[in-house]
């Protein structure tokens, strides 16, 4: 299966020029905000540490070892870039090694403890207020060659006045998909039980791809059709910065306009499960037709028995700026857990990773 990510999921906005991202991991770099009063008590050891071009995971399984505990009393809020510099809280359940200063000396140089505290609880998935991001973009060319430097420019940032705008479309993003969105063939094949999936692990990434792909294709046809912003019949909107929902059909077609224009509220997409979509009349057939065209990924959401769920369609970047250093470009911004700082660059320009 051939699948290109640009190609299922269109931006929103006019993209004219091309970037390089990541061409090192300073330029690529991710901070926790997680606005959590430690009590400095506990069996939780605690550790804010910076990571460079590092994977979440592994950085994990380094505390467990040098910490002397099983892995999976090691935690953390979420997955952030390898190739990057990031900052995160872990936790570390009674450890048997808890000096500081013989953890930092065992670690690998990649990874840095800037702070640390005992806390009664375990760091819980998704436990966290915002991701903040600075990003340099390089290599910036037109893909009109006869563009000038000011036009190119120009460009970039009516885009980027258009993301303050409207936001963007929160799509999951490629990773979700794996390399090459290989996982969306992975997973067809294993609920046609053609592909054995034998870690929990993998099959938590599978589920997850599968859902991801439903949601995404949803939000793409609304961006085609020009309704990703506008309420449609059945339509279910979520609260900013909540998880909180309610029907279209609970407020005056001019209370969501009013408050979708200033991100009070969001329009949400399905993420889809075994039961009765959330959604209803005009929303629904949509969302409904959708789905079925993967029948293959219904077997699947029944078999293992997941619920019907929504995810806004819409994010909107927190504090966002931009600055131009030479002809390269870096951005600032923050996002709330979940949402992709690749899908706010896309809708700037089209990005390649070093």
């Amino acid at each position: 299966m051939n699948l290109d990510f640009n190609s299922l999921f269109p931006t929103i906005n006019k993209i004219s020029s091309t970037g390089t991202i990541r061409t090192n991991p300073q330029d690529f770099k991710v901070t926790e905000l997680n606005d959590i009063e430690l009590s400095g008590a506990g069996e939780h050891l605690w550790l804010y540490i910076e990571k460079t071009d590092s994977n979440t995971d592994w950085v994990a399984k380094q505390l467990s070892n040098v910490c002397q505990t099983p892995r999976r009393q090691v935690g953390f809020a979420g997955l952030k870039d390898r190739h990057a510099v990031t900052q995160q809280w872990f936790s570390i359940q009674l450890p048997k090694i808890s000096d500081i200063e013989k953890i930092q000396s065992a670690l690998p140089d990649a990874i840095t403890i800037i702070e640390h505290a005992k806390h009664s609880k375990k760091i819980k998935v998704g436990q966290l207020d915002y991701n903040q991001f600075e990003i340099i973009i390089r290599e910036i060319k037109s893909n009109d060659k006869s563009d000038s430097t000011n036009n190119k420019k120009q460009q970039i940032e009516k885009n980027i006045q258009k993301i303050k705008d409207n936001g963007v479309a929160n799509y999951f993003g490629p990773q979700r998909f794996g390399h090459d969105m290989g996982n969306i063939q992975k997973v067809q094949d294993w609920f046609s039980g053609s592909y054995k999936v034998k870690t929990k692990n993998l099959k938590s990434i599978l589920l997850s791809t599968a859902r991801s792909h439903i949601f995404n294709t949803i939000v793409a046809q609304r961006i085609k059709e020009k309704i990703w912003d506008t309420a449609i019949t059945g339509d279910i909107l979520q609260l900013n910065k909540s998880h909180s929902w309610f029907a279209a059909s609970d407020a005056t077609a001019t209370e969501i306009a009013e408050r979708l224009k200033v991100f009070d509220i969001h329009l949400t997409a399905a993420m889809w499960g075994e039961d009765q979509v959330q959604s209803s009349e005009s929303c629904a057939t949509l969302e409904k037709q959708l789905a079925d065209s993967f029948p293959i990924y219904q077997q699947g959401f029944e078999k293992f028995r997941l619920k019907q769920d929504r995810r806004a369609m819409r994010i909107c970047p927190i504090d966002l700026a931009h600055e131009w250093i030479n002809d390269n470009l870096k951005l600032t911004f923050k996002l709330l857990p979940g949402a992709y700082a690749t899908g706010v660059i896309r809708e700037i320009l089209d990005f390649h990773i070093r």
